[in-house]
C-alpha cells in the first residue's frame, strides 16, 4: 500500500489545536495528515489505512470512548498518541 492510500488522523473538537498538531506533523515530512472532529473520523479516512491517531485534549469521555473502541474494531494495531492540554505554571 502507497502513503497516498494512508493518513494519520488528528481527532478533536478544537480546529485550532488540531491544526497545530497537523503543521507539527507534518512538519516532520509526513505527507498525508487529516484532521477531523470525532464524529467525523471515519468519513475523513474514507478507504485509506489509517497509520497512526492523534487524539486532542477537546474530548467529551463519551466521544474518547467511543472513538477508541471504534478504531479498535477497525485495527486494533493502530498506534495511538492521547495529547493531553498542559497547565499554566
Amino acid at each position: 500500500m502507497s502513503s497516498s492510500e494512508s493518513v494519520i488522523l488528528v481527532v478533536n473538537n478544537g480546529d485550532s489545536a488540531a491544526l497545530n498538531l497537523k503543521d507539527l506533523i507534518e512538519f516532520m515530512d509526513t505527507p498525508h495528515v487529516q484532521i477531523a472532529a470525532p464524529e467525523e473520523w471515519q468519513s475523513k479516512l474514507g478507504e485509506r489505512r489509517l497509520q497512526a491517531l492523534f487524539v486532542g485534549p477537546d474530548m467529551s469521555d463519551e466521544e474518547l470512548d467511543k472513538l477508541l473502541s471504534d478504531i479498535g474494531k477497525l485495527d486494533p494495531n493502530v498506534p495511538i498518541v492521547m495529547m493531553n492540554q498542559g497547565e499554566a505554571t
